[in-house]
């Protein structure tokens, strides 16, 4: 995929070219209608590869993600709760906290300290959400990871650009099986 929306990084795999089905980057992917009733392997495992295999399964795809490396997965509710909540939420907004300030106060705090305030918060997701990760890693031999210091998405994405899911759903979709791993 392409990481902070860069040049698309399509892998070479050995035999590619003999390969006589549909080939094609993520940001060139047409949808999932095309696909209806057939067999779909996706090589990735970040939130465009998610994505894709979700609304692949949605349209009665049997599809596979194929992970070539860990990625930090993070619950889109978890993400809202214990690392946003207090800038992007309605009690933010009921404290005098709009959208604009919150940004101001996110984007003040220097890169180099960030990741000192983002550590404690994906300690917290850890334990809040110990269960989904452990039948993410152990049913599902799903690769996690925290980023290289433990400290989550922000960090992950301001340092690689790349390399992370925030779950709306595909994540159980892999647990359960639908989403071949």
């Amino acid at each position: 995929a392409t990481g902070m929306s860069g040049k698309a990084n399509v892998p070479d795999f050995l035999g590619m070219e003999k390969f006589k089905g549909d080939q094609h980057h993520s940001s060139r992917h047409p949808g999932p209608d095309a696909y209806k009733g057939k067999k779909a392997l996706v090589i990735g495992s970040n939130n465009s590869a998610h994505d894709i295999c979700a609304a692949l399964w949605e349209n009665d795809v049997d599809v596979t993600m194929v992970q070539r490396s860990s990625t930090h997965v993070v619950r889109s509710d978890t993400l809202m709760d214990i690392g946003l909540g207090a800038l992007y939420s309605e009690q933010a907004v009921a404290n005098g906290v709009t959208t604009n300030k919150a940004d101001m106060i996110f984007a003040s705090l220097p890169y180099h300290i960030m990741h000192e305030f983002q550590i404690p918060l994906y300690d917290k997701m850890k334990v809040v959400d110990k269960a989904f990760y452990a039948e993410l890693e152990q049913k599902a031999g799903f690769q996690l990871d925290w980023g290289a210091d433990g400290s989550g998405l922000f960090m992950k994405y301001l340092r690689r650009g790349s390399g992370y899911y925030i779950d709306i759903g595909a994540s159980q979709l892999i647990i359960d099986g639908d989403i071949k791993l």
